[in-house]
This record gives C-alpha cells, sequence and structure tokens, in this order.
C-alpha cells in the first residue's frame, strides 16, 4: 500500500472516531425501555365496578373473593376467602404460613393491619450463638427452624373481621 493511501485512510479513520466521539443531538437517540420492558409489564386500561371488585395473583383465589360477595359476605370475608384460596395454590408466596399486610377500609375509616412474621416468643440471641458466644455459621443460622418467624396472617385476618 503506498504512502499517500496510508494517509488518506488514517484520515478517514481518524474522522469516523472524530464523527462518532462528538456526541449526537439531544434526542437523536431513542431512551431505552423501561426497566418493566424486560419483565413484560405494560400499561393496561384500568378497571372499574359498580358493586365490588377482587383482585389477586390467582383467578381460583378471585373467585373465592368474588363468590363471597355476590353472596352477600363482607369485602372482609372476601379477603380471607381469597388468602385461604391463595394459600392452597401459591403457599411458597402468598400462604398462611407466611405474613402479610392489610388496609381495610370499612365504610367509615381505613385500618391498617400488620401480620408479618414475627420471632417465637421465647427467642433470644442465643439462638444464632455457639455454646462459646461466637456466632453459628451461615448455614446452620439459616438451614432448619433456627430463622423460621412464627406466620401473623391468619391472626391479622382474625382482627381484621
Amino acid at each position: 500500500m503506498g504512502a499517500m493511501k496510508k494517509l488518506l485512510l488514517s484520515w478517514a479513520l481518524l474522522g469516523a472516531l472524530a464523527g462518532a466521539l462528538s456526541g449526537a443531538p439531544a434526542g437523536a437517540f431513542e431512551a431505552p425501555p423501561a426497566p418493566e420492558a424486560s419483565s413484560g409489564y405494560s400499561e393496561k386500561a384500568g378497571w372499574t365496578a359498580r358493586k365490588f371488585m377482587v383482585a389477586a395473583a390467582n383467578p381460583l383465589a378471585v373467585d373465592a373473593g368474588y363468590r363471597m360477595l355476590r353472596r352477600g359476605g363482607a369485602a372482609i370475608d372476601a379477603a380471607i376467602a381469597t388468602q385461604l384460596v391463595l394459600t392452597l395454590v401459591e403457599p411458597q408466596s402468598s400462604g398462611i404460613g407466611g405474613g402479610a399486610f392489610l388496609m381495610y377500609f370499612d365504610g367509615k375509616q381505613v385500618q391498617a393491619f400488620d401480620g408479618r412474621e414475627t420471632a417465637p416468643a421465647a427467642a433470644t440471641g442465643a439462638l444464632f450463638q455457639q455454646p462459646d458466644g461466637a456466632p453459628v455459621s451461615r448455614e446452620t443460622g439459616i438451614v432448619g427452624g433456627r430463622s423460621v418467624g412464627a406466620p401473623g396472617v391468619l391472626r391479622m385476618l382474625e382482627l381484621a373481621h
């Protein structure tokens, strides 16, 4: 390759590099998709209802709450029915063996109920210590019943009812 050709090629590459690094005018690029795009989330039309509505993670649970309301039950009755079916269809996520929060409007006031798991009543810091006072290993602390909380869902539903 001749010297002139090398010089022209060098200038062409330098010009291309300078153009690439110069930055584009504002608005020249599309914004990256929202984080929800990767999860499949998309905007949906809102819903309205004239008498009542039930929303849950599983259609069988929705049906249980809907039937409770259709037969004259109160909103809290429907919430309990919905929760109990969720225990059957997705116990790992929404079962009565865990915890929950509940916001309830009785027609007059809004009440918040905390049904999260709690440590067993007899638990102390020593539960996660070896006899010499050193902490147990991470695996020992997690595996088995040592790190299990007392479920709070049923008590929360009882208090709300």
